[in-house]
């Protein structure tokens, strides 16, 4: 044992030593040991900026330190805080040293362990840039070019200390005026953080407008946080250079000075000094423009004053020059002032106008016109009248009192008292009147008075001054107008009579000889042009063709005239008669149609139309259709149906079934005229190759070669007017021969308003905001509806056309024309002859109308007689109808003497009514008189007339004459073979268009006709009954006259534009569509007539310069490119053409016609190379020329727009030049690049300059260039001493130009001359404008004729006035030029439309008015703008909507404010607010066109406006259920809810309303009591709550049962006490046993929501009876055995008459009454009601029941037994119920003081056993 533990003992030694030893502690590498700390400058002192972490194998506690003053650590847990500021730039590290340091074990010394840092300082932007060496000036130039740096003293160097990002600094211009738009500055960076600031000219500088600038620079760092920024300041001093030219002082000069003035007369100072008030030299002043030498100028004072006053010469001024005189008395010229260089002429000089006004001396005498005037006049003038024929001026060229003179006559034969002079007084030209004094002295029959003579002076301060001869001769005057031998021709002709053929003759004759009793003919009237008669023989001849089928008869007017012009008139009628001479026109002399391979129909349908335009008697217009011949080799390809023309596909087209896979059809059309004519048209049908097919429209039907049909072109559906959304149309289908027909998407193309499509199935169903009510709406719709594929390369389209009838429901009843029908027959009427028409209407469309005679038919004799049961006559069967038509036809032989009035009944009846079909039935009364025919009656002699069919038919144009004879009705007595001269109108009794002439029988025009007025009322027809007397008036026949209007073409169309405007891309070719046009003719059609003459038709053509560019369809007004055409928009930039617009196609004579402008914008495309000016440029330039001097400059316009149009100049090619010239790339300026010494020769340095364009910049498009060739001779240096000089403009001189001119307008032609000779290079000018100004760019100018045109439009809007610099210069050398300045003011064009200034999606303006005020209440002003000046700005304003009651009006001030004021009071009751939509407008403009635009809030011309009507108090309050009855039982609890009472104020800021109980009254019921009621207070029995209107109850209601209260609440809302309401109120009190109840088959929860509708129809239904009902409760059923039946419900009512209740007894027997119970029996089926009992539950059967178990002689042993039994157990429970309801009452007391007493519920129902006889529930409201 010992020898172990020995061995042992060492190892436990080691483990003893091991345990001992402490191991030192380490930081945690990496996030604990400030390995990668670093720290910011800007760290605030005292925050945790590390922790140092460390790790001890011991697990001891650690102690952390580190040195140094800037950090210090929390010993324990190693957080380390700054605890002083750092600053980088002063210290960029801190060394440290951190020291970790653990605890030593078992008296163990502690390890530490430390660690050396650098730990570095980030940088933060603490430092702001700082400038040095401030001030800093500035001397610069005002040559100084653009681009050029100024030199700063000291330069400018700014320092930021901070590194990196924070020391980059950023040098700006700080914005102060416009010094940064003249300076630039830009940074250098010389080293990190030091920078200098570069500045350059931006813009031109001028001493004479600013001399010295101050300018702000910023510099700023480029720091991510808190950056800096430092602001210096640099003074520029401008130096003054020679570049102003001279300015006068107090120009322009005016004087007035009179004409004759003598010499040496001073006028007016003239002062110039020079422009440069820097370094200003001498002036020389000279006159310009005076060529006449009536001025000098005379120089005093300093020459560098440039003084002079300005005298006359020995000259003198004529204000009568011509040239002063026609520039209204002013004479003008100029002054120049010339800046002196040295004391000689040529330098800088302006030029000044000098206005002369010069007055007028009286050294004129007056003049006439001539000496001696001859003049002849009738002998008929009247006194007054001046003498025709006499043009006399007296002129005096002096101006003002200087040209005053008197007029006076004097006699020199035979006219003393016969003629007066006006005027008597005249001043300077005065035309001179001769007047008739004494007509009675003009007799032409007296020899010795057929000549006078006079003379006409001028005197002036009674001094004769001129005077002139006057004669006067007498002429015969013409008293008699030709006579007609009859006022009426009528002629006929054929309408192939050949021209000159004579048609008839007129005659008339004047009584008056010689010349004026020499009659001639002239005809008038309209078609007058296709006949003329012979001046003198009165032949009516024929002069152009006839043509029937254009007019069927002319209405004429010819005139004859005498010799002195008297005219007598009388009326002429051609009739045309028609022949068959119109071949049928086809509407296109080639068809053309592409079909695809194989197709089997053509998609959309193919038809060929051709019109014949004969009459009635020759077809009347129709054609029938014939294939004639086809080129296929199958044959019977193609088939046409005759009647329509439309052309069909028999077999499938084929390309190999023809030669050239073209089928060509020859197609006839044959009119139906005496004889019949024929026309062919070729009709080409070419067969495409398959590609991607196009779907086709399935059909269900197959053909003869089993391919399937293309389907039908077209769905027919029909649908009801009263379809609603979703409704289903019909569905669609295609089928894609080449595709999966599931791919196929269907889309609607038209009247997708009312319908939409489902585009996977191709459903069409009626769309949610449909409208096809056929009253509002249109009858029918074509819905195009498109199949697409999705084919490659393009998708196909299939188009079918679904044609939609809405149906229409026939309920609306057919409609006589008439009340009544009256007709005259005679008896002699043969059967079956027509008596009238009756007419019906019935609006329904497929209405079948059906005539029939009704009823008794009633006739009398002529003694008005009846003859009922009196004659053998059968009245009955006198007359029958056609059911169809409604004609009236005679059945039978008619007897004057038996029946000479018949009056019978037709009736209308319409078979198909749907709705209603008994009552769509309508009746009118036919009265026929019998006319008794006698061979003695008058007979009419009109053509077509005859006794048995006495009608006479009349035709006549409209626009007729008023009071001209439109026809004569003839008539004879057969007794007297004498004329009718007695006529009278029979029916109507008055005529509104006619008059019938009593004595003539002429029918006359008394109003006008109006064909189109006519169409509107449906017919142009008119009937009259005419009676023609005997002279004796015994006998007389009537006959009934029918007018027919017809249509004359008498409107023209109009377009639906004024004008039409357009845009196309130019190089379009045809079919490019440009527009459509649309014009309207108003012409009528009513009948075929109307349809062949088409005066309502309207076919387009175009004219114009340029119409060939363009087709218009002549039917549609499409218009497109032409073929084989293309617009050239350098050509035609703008196309002006005119649209017309012609009615009657076909007949040109007939024809009317209307114009508008189109105007059509071509769009650009770059299609055009550069152009240069010349071909090949030359000049000259020394050899000693300086650096980038400019040689010359190169031109090329480019006729393209936009980045085309564009133009960049290069050198392609410098050849032996290489190097030494250089060329601007925008404008073409052709400099010296480097000095050219050593380079002249006699040869020419030719380059290649390459002018090309940037198209390229616009997609699609190229770029295009041109070359030129530029030789430039280098010679040596020759004398120039000639400057250059501007003739125009003037110095102050303004050109003008208006705004919108386009591109390359003419603005000013710039003239300028040079001294040298012109041949030479120092004599040839050369123009420019400087680019100086940024105005330069709008600009150009020709460099060798000084046109200065535009670059590009101009806006005035934009800028009004523009400045540019002109350069004029020679190319000697040395090279002279000289400068001006150029203003172009921009001139107004009404080229802006009035706008609000608003956001597009603006709120309306919010203005307001209170209501009832009165018409012409301003609501508010508002206006828009209009960038335009004066009247091009005037704006006017219209309301378009909102306002359909006219409530508002507009009115503009002249300042274009808009004034919105009422136009009558207006009630915010009715209305609230309104929302106006306002448009502006240009003023003039017509506003009705607008009316009824929606508000678009994209048209900035729209404004919406929101009116909002401020209330008063106007509207008392109203109760909303005024005068009401209510019910309680007799056993009501106090404070139940009775009713509640609510009032209501119209009136939106009305006071809340107070309601109060003004008198309370009971009135008993029923039966007398035996014991006075109290009648105190009776108000204290109820309570009114004035807040909720709850009306509770406040006492017992014991006494009065069987009565009710009435009482008056008053409700009121205002101060005044008449503004309050009343209303009367009864509440009954009536006990169970008075009411009666219905018992409902239906659970509570089921009645109780009917109740209410079940009560207001028995309200209905008892209402006219005079009887009230009121249910008030639903309570579940209670049975006789007093067990409930909840399946079953019962509500107990009271019924009242006339406001009092009425007894159990009464209601009984009306309830049960047979009558009654008839009224309710579908109400009570409807609702369940099963029973009707009495409202009281009596004990009968409980009763019952007590008895019969008492009947047994021991059972009450038991039961009494049983009873005690229960007794004590009752006792039990009653005691533990009594417990909990006291709880529950005291629970209950409680809740009840915090809450509201609540209103007693109707319709609750209970469950609990009656406990009482007569169960008394509260009433609820009756």
């Amino acid at each position: 044992m010992l020898l172990p533990s020995l061995l042992l003992l060492p190892l436990l030694l080691e483990a003893t030593a091991a345990q001992l030893l402490n191991h030192p502690p380490h930081f945690v590498a990496g996030t604990g040991d400030m390995s990668r700390f670093s720290l910011s400058e800007h760290t605030p002192v005292g925050s945790p900026v590390y922790q140092l972490k460390g790790i001890d194998p011991e697990g001891g506690r650690l102690k952390y330190s580190i040195s140094g003053p800037v950090f210090s650590v929390d010993r324990d847990t190693g957080v380390v805080r700054l605890r002083q500021e750092l600053d980088r730039e002063t210290q960029d590290t801190v060394e440290v040293i951190i020291s970790i340091t653990d605890d030593g074990i078992y008296g163990t010394e502690p390890n530490t362990v430390s660690q050396r840092r650098e730990i570095p300082v980030r940088d933060y932007n603490d430092n702001q840039p700082t400038f040095i060496g401030r001030p800093y000036t500035a001397s610069v130039s005002e040559s100084l070019p653009v681009g050029a740096e100024l030199t700063i003293e000291p330069p400018v160097l700014v320092v930021d200390r901070d590194e990196g990002v924070n020391a980059e600094v950023q040098l700006k211009c700080v914005q102060e005026n416009d010094i940064c738009d003249i300076f630039e500055v830009r940074a250098v960076k010389l080293s990190d953080g030091n920078y200098t600031a570069r500045v350059a000219l931006k813009q031109p500088l001028d001493f004479e407008s600013r001399p010295s600038y101050i300018m702000t620079i910023a510099a700023s760092d480029s720091a991510l946080e808190n950056r800096l920024t430092s602001f210096a300041t640099i003074s520029i001093n401008v130096i003054d250079v020679q570049d102003q030219a001279p300015v006068f002082t107090n120009a322009p000069y005016s004087a007035t000075v009179a004409e004759n003035t003598p010499a040496g007369v001073s006028i007016l100072t003239v002062k110039a000094i020079d422009g440069d008030v820097g370094i200003p030299r001498e002036i020389f002043l000279s006159l310009e423009d005076e060529p006449f030498g009536h001025f000098e100028l005379v120089p005093f004072g300093d020459a560098k004053d440039g003084t002079a006053t300005l005298r006359t010469t020995n000259e003198p001024l004529d204000r009568e020059n011509p040239e002063i005189l026609q520039n209204g008395g002013v004479y003008v010229f100029s002054i120049r002032a010339t800046e002196l260089i040295d004391g000689a002429i040529p330098a800088d000089h302006s030029i000044t106008r000098v206005t002369i006004v010069v007055t007028d001396v009286d050294d004129h005498k007056p003049e006439f016109s001539a000496s001696h005037f001859n003049v002849s006049i009738a002998e008929n003038l009247a006194n007054g009248m001046p003498l025709p024929g006499l043009s006399i001026f007296v002129d005096d060229r002096d101006m003002g009192e200087n040209s005053r003179y008197q007029l006076k006559l004097k006699d020199v034969a035979n006219a003393a008292g016969v003629f007066a002079v006006s005027p008597t007084e005249g001043q300077g030209r005065t035309p001179v009147v001769v007047k008739v004094l004494d007509a009675s002295r003009l007799d032409y029959d007296n020899p010795a008075q057929r000549k006078f003579e006079f003379d006409l002076v001028a005197s002036a301060k009674g001094v004769e001054q001129a005077k002139a001869r006057v004669e006067v001769h007498l002429l015969d005057a013409n008293d008699n107008a030709p006579i007609f031998a009859q006022q009426t021709y009528r002629f006929t002709a054929p309408e192939n009579l050949t021209v000159d053929s004579l048609i008839g003759y007129v005659n008339a004759t004047d009584a008056d000889s010689a010349e004026f009793g020499h009659v001639q003919y002239v005809l008038k009237g309209f078609g007058a042009d296709n006949f003329y008669v012979h001046p003198e023989t009165g032949g009516l001849y024929l002069q152009k063709s006839l043509d029937y089928e254009k007019q069927s008869s002319y209405s004429l007017t010819v005139v004859a005239v005498d010799g002195g012009g008297r005219e007598s008139n009388a009326n002429l009628f051609v009739d045309v008669l028609d022949v068959n001479d119109n071949y049928p026109s086809f509407e296109s002399d080639e068809y053309s149609r592409t079909i695809r391979e194989g197709a089997a129909i053509f998609e959309p349908q193919f038809f060929v139309r051709a019109h014949d335009a004969d009459g009635p008697s020759q077809g009347n217009g129709r054609v029938q259709y014939a294939l004639v011949s086809e080129n296929s080799i199958a044959g019977n390809v193609f088939r046409i149906e005759p009647e329509t023309g439309e052309i069909t596909l028999q077999k499938a087209a084929r390309s190999m079934d023809t030669e050239r896979g073209e089928y060509e059809l020859v197609i006839s059309a044959t009119d139906f005229g005496i004889p019949p004519l024929t026309n062919t048209t070729r009709v080409l049908v070419r067969v495409g190759i398959s590609g991607n097919q196009r779907p086709i429209f399935k059909g269900h039907f197959q053909n003869v070669e089993n391919l399937p049909v293309v389907g039908p072109p077209s769905y027919r559906v029909s649908i009801p007017e009263n379809a609603a959304p979703g409704y289903n149309v019909t569905t669609v289908s295609a089928h894609d021969p080449d595709g999966l027909d599931s791919l196929l998407r269907y889309r609607i193309v038209g009247a997708n308003d009312n319908f939409q499509i489902d585009e996977l199935s191709g459903l069409i169903t009626v769309s949610p905001q449909a409208r096809i009510d056929r009253d509002l709406n249109m009858n029918s719709f074509e819905i195009i509806v498109n199949a697409v594929d999705s084919g490659t390369p393009i998708p196909e389209t299939a188009t079918t056309t679904v044609y939609v009838n809405v149906k229409d429901i026939n309920d609306e009843k057919p409609k006589f024309e008439q009340a009544s029908y009256a007709a005259y027959v005679s008896e002699r009427t043969e059967i079956g002859e027509s008596v009238l028409r009756v007419k019906a209407i019935d609006k329904d469309l497929n209405s079948r109308l059906e005539y029939s005679l009704q009823g008794p038919v009633q006739a009398t004799t002529k003694a008005g007689v009846s003859i009922a049961n009196r004659s053998s006559y059968p009245v009955q069967e006198a007359f029958r109808i056609d059911s169809q038509t409604g004609e009236i036809f005679v059945n039978s032989s008619l007897r004057h003497d038996v029946a000479a009035i018949i009056i019978f009944t037709v009736a209308v009846r319409d078979l198909n009514a749907e709705v209603d079909p008994e009552g769509q039935v309508d009746n009118t009364e036919v009265t026929v008189y019998v006319q008794s025919f006698k061979d003695r009656d008058p007979v009419f002699k009109n053509p077509g007339w005859s006794s048995s069919r006495p009608v006479v038919n009349i035709k006549i144009k409209e626009e007729m004459p008023i009071d001209s004879a439109l026809f004569i009705l003839q008539a004879e007595d057969p007794v007297t073979q004498q004329p009718i001269t007695s006529f009278e109108l029979v029916e109507p009794k008055e005529l509104e268009y006619f008059h019938i002439a009593e004595r003539t029988g002429e029918v006359i025009l008394k109003k006008r006709l109006d064909y189109e007025a006519l169409a509107e009322t449906g017919s142009a027809e008119f009937e009259l009954q005419v009676r023609a007397n005997s002279a004796d008036r015994q006998r007389s026949t009537i006959s009934r006259v029918n007018i027919t209007v017809e249509n004359v073409n008498d409107n023209s169309p109009i377009f639906e534009q004024n004008s039409y405007h357009a845009t196309i891309i130019e190089n379009k070719g045809y079919p490019e569509r440009v527009i459509q046009v649309k014009a309207h003719d108003k012409d009528a059609a009513l009948n075929s007539r109307d349809e062949r003459l088409g005066y309502h038709k309207v076919i387009y053509s175009l004219q114009g310069e340029f119409a060939m560019l363009f087709e218009i369809n002549n039917l549609t007004g499409q218009i497109v490119v032409a073929r084989n055409q293309s617009i050239d928009r350098e050509r035609t930039p703008h196309i002006r053409l005119q649209v017309k617009a012609e009615d009657s196609p076909g007949k040109p004579t007939d024809a009317k016609q209307s114009v508008v402008e189109l105007l059509i914008d071509v769009l650009d495309v770059n299609d055009n190379a550069p152009e240069f000016s010349k071909k090949i440029y030359s000049t000259v330039i020394p050899e000693n020329a300086l650096q980038m001097e400019n040689v010359l400059q190169l031109e090329a316009t480019d006729a393209d727009e936009g980045p085309g149009g564009e133009v960049r100049y290069e050198l392609v090619n410098e050849g032996e030049a290489n190097g030494l010239f250089s060329i601007n790339a925008q404008n073409g300026l052709l400099s010296t690049r480097r000095n050219l010494t050593g380079k002249g020769r006699a040869e020419a340095y030719v380059l290649i300059v390459r002018a090309q364009d940037n198209g390229n910049q616009v997609p699609k498009q190229p770029t295009l260039s041109s070359d030129v060739e530029v030789r430039i001779f280098i010679g040596d240096v020759s004398a120039n001493d000639g400057v250059p000089y501007f003739v125009a403009p003037r110095v102050g001189q303004r050109a003008n130009i208006t705004e919108n001119a386009a591109a390359g307008a003419p603005v000013f032609q710039v003239i300028a001359n040079d001294p040298d000779d012109e041949n030479t290079p120092s004599g040839t000018i050369t123009y420019r404008i400087l680019p100086d100004t940024p105005d330069a760019e709008s600009f150009s100018i020709d460099a060798h004729t000084g046109l200065i045109t535009t670059k590009q439009p101009l806006d005035r809007e934009e800028k009004s006035m523009y400045k540019v610099l002109l350069e004029v210069s020679d190319n000697g050398q040395p090279k002279q030029s000289v400068t001006r300045i150029l203003k172009i003011e921009v001139l107004d064009v009404d080229d802006h439309v009035p706008r609000f200034a608003r956001e597009m999606d603006e709120g309306p303006l919010i203005m307001s008015v209170r209501e009832e005020e009165p018409a012409g209440t301003i609501v508010g002003n508002f206006t828009a703008i209009d960038e335009d000046l004066g009247e091009n700005a005037a704006i006017d304003y219209a309301i378009i909507e909102g306002n359909n009651e006219q409530l508002f009006a507009i009115e503009r001030t002249n300042k274009s404010v808009a004034i919105l004021k009422t136009t009558q009071p207006i009630d915010r009751e009715l209305v609230e607010s309104f929302t106006l939509t306002v448009k502006c407008m240009k003023l003039g403009e017509p506003a009705y066109k607008y009316i009824g635009d929606a508000y678009d809030r994209r048209d900035p011309s729209h404004r919406r406006i929101t009116v909002k009507i401020v209330d008063i108090d106007d509207n008392l309050p109203q109760f909303e259920n005024p005068d009401s009855t209510v019910g309680i039982r007799i056993n009501v609890p106090i404070d139940t809810v009775i009713t509640t009472l609510r009032a209501t104020d119209a009136d939106a800021e009305a006071a809340p309303i107070a309601l109060s109980i003004e008198n309370v009254t009971f009135v008993p019921q029923f039966y007398k009591r035996s014991r006075k009621l109290a009648t105190g207070n009776l108000e204290t029995l109820f309570t009114l709550n004035n807040r909720t209107g709850e009306l509770r109850t406040g006492g017992s209601f014991a006494d009065y049962v069987d009565g009710y209260f009435l009482m008056r609440v008053c409700a009121n809302n205002s101060l005044q006490s008449k503004r309050q309401t009343k209303s009367n109120i009864k509440v009954f009190v009536i006990r169970d046993k008075s009411l009666l109840k219905f018992v409902f088959a239906r659970p509570p929860n089921e009645i109780q929501h009917n109740i209410k509708p079940f009560q207001q129809q028995l309200q209905k239904k008892l209402k006219p009876m005079g009887l009230e009902l009121h249910v008030l409760d639903t309570q579940v059923f209670t049975r006789a055995d007093m067990s409930l039946d909840f399946t079953s419900t019962s509500s107990c009512f009271q019924m009242f008459r006339n406001g009092a209740a009425l007894s159990l007894s009464e209601m009984q027997k009306l309830m049960n009454s047979k009558e009654l119970r008839h009224e309710l029996i579908d109400i009570y089926a409807a609702y369940g009601v099963s029973d009707l009992e009495s409202c009281s539950v009596r004990r009968t059967h409980t009763a019952a029941l007590f008895g019969n178990l008492l009947m047994s002689a021991g059972s009450w042993l038991v039961i009494l037994a049983a009873l005690i039994g229960v007794a004590a157990m009752v006792s039990l429970c009653t005691a533990c119920c009594l417990k909990k309801k006291f709880k529950r009452h005291s629970k209950r007391s409680l809740q009840a003081s915090l809450r509201t007493p609540t209103e007693h519920t109707p319709t609750s129902y209970s469950y609990s056993m009656p406990a009482v006889l007569y169960s008394e529930p509260i009433y609820g409201p009756l």
